[in-house]
């Protein structure tokens, strides 16, 4: 009778997988527990076994096919069975089998005993039960992932390693306690630390971050700012044009000279934007937060210092400000000392651009002369998902292009 190939569940999250590759192929002869398909999920590559001795009558799902976890992705039937036939047994199986899984919600006690009795017989590949011998494992706490719960050569290896790992704990136990009674206060994380932690987690995890790291002369920048200020005191004007305000110009007209790096990457749908959402990371008292300038594009150099100026206030005051939307992110560690650093993305973007601070250097001028410069730290980590090298590197350099020539912002 044919039985069918189901996607197994390789982790506790995990909700679909997808064929890498059928070992096995329509009409091949196969054994109870041998290898007939690879399998993935986003973060496991696993070898499914076949449920049956038989011939591989049909695959439901190809390579690079995706099928739910419970799924049917093949056939397993004897030889000569009609493929017909064998589906038609196969989804009555399936419907004969649904109501006994809700028949088995008992109450925990009568499953503890179950769980405990002599009767229950586990379900184990001939690969598996040896490799468990070679590696004196107790196949008797193991969860089957294979078909029908079946324990797998990979369940083993997998329960090997947790075993080894649980023996360095036990012994690194002392250890560990000890380091803990030398704490002197213990607190519990707030919310916006979690966030903050949970944020970045899953931003390392998920991205391939890389960090590009030069210098920007802003000697000539410096002297541009001063008279800048010194125009804007002159007429009334109350202005605050920091460091950050010519950064975030820099950027905004980099962006739009490069707008591969204003991409974000959504399920694998590369999203390109023309607007300019500027992020601009605010250090709190108690945490991180982003506020955003929108539509940076639209804003001459001083629309741009009062709107930076309004939403950093507004984060810090704890008012309501928009936190969401940025297409790329600046975080400037300058007043803090740092030179470079390795900014972390803010995802779903592709870059952020991270800010040292000043480093006044010596250089050769005209007719050898030497001179006094002043170099600005630059950090740009990008999504190597989305951009290569070369790209995010001509990117940065026309930022450090812009910050050496500051009349060029005000176009």
């Amino acid at each position: 009778m044919a039985t069918s190939i189901v996607m197994p569940k390789l982790g506790m999250t995990m909700t679909e997988g997808t064929v890498e590759e059928w070992l096995k192929q329509p009409g091949d002869t196969v054994k109870e527990g041998e290898g007939i398909v690879t399998i993935s999920s986003d973060k496991l590559t696993s070898e499914v076994e076949a449920p049956a001795d038989g011939v591989l009558l049909k695959i439901i799902k190809d390579v690079t096919e995706e099928a739910t976890v419970g799924e049917p992705i093949g056939i397993v039937g004897q030889d000569g069975e009609e493929v017909g036939e064998a589906v038609s047994n196969v989804e009555e199986t399936k419907t004969e089998q649904e109501p006994e899984v809700h028949q088995e919600t008992i109450q925990q006690s009568e499953l503890n005993q179950k769980m405990d009795g002599p009767q229950r017989k586990k379900r184990i590949s001939p690969a598996a039960r040896k490799k468990a011998k070679a590696l004196a494992i107790d196949i008797s706490n193991i969860t089957g992932t294979g078909p029908k719960g079946r324990i797998t050569r990979r369940d083993i290896e997998q329960a090997a390693k947790q075993q080894a790992a649980a023996t360095i704990m036990e012994e690194q136990t002392v250890e560990k306690q000890t380091a803990q009674e030398k704490a002197t206060h213990v607190t519990g994380l707030s919310s916006m630390r979690k966030s903050i932690a949970t944020n970045m987690q899953q931003s390392l995890a998920n991205t391939a971050q890389l960090t590009l790291h030069r210098k920007a002369d802003i000697t000539d920048l410096l002297v541009f700012q001063n008279k800048m200020r010194a125009e804007a005191a002159e007429n009334g004007l109350d202005i605050k044009l920091t460091l950050t305000v010519f950064l975030a110009r820099a950027v905004t007209l980099s962006l739009q000279q490069h707008p591969e790096v204003n991409t974000h990457l959504i399920d694998e749908q590369l999203h390109q934007y023309d607007v300019v959402h500027l992020g601009i990371a605010t250090s709190l008292e108690n945490g991180l937060v982003v506020p955003v300038v929108k539509h940076a594009e639209r804003l001459p150099l001083g629309s741009l210092a009062e709107q930076i100026k309004l939403v950093t206030e507004s984060a810090r005051e704890g008012k309501n400000v928009e936190l969401n939307g940025a297409t790329f992110t600046i975080s400037n560690l300058g007043a803090q000392g740092v030179e470079y650093f390795t900014p972390i993305l803010n995802p779903p973007e592709s870059g952020i651009l991270g800010v040292g601070t000043f480093i006044k250097e010596f250089a050769l001028g005209e007719n050898e002369a030497v001179k006094q410069k002043i170099s600005l730290p630059l950090s740009l980590t990008f999504d190597h998902r989305v951009l290569d090298g070369a790209p995010a590197a001509a990117f940065l350099n026309t930022i450090a292009h812009y910050l050496a020539n500051p009349y060029l912002l005000l176009l």
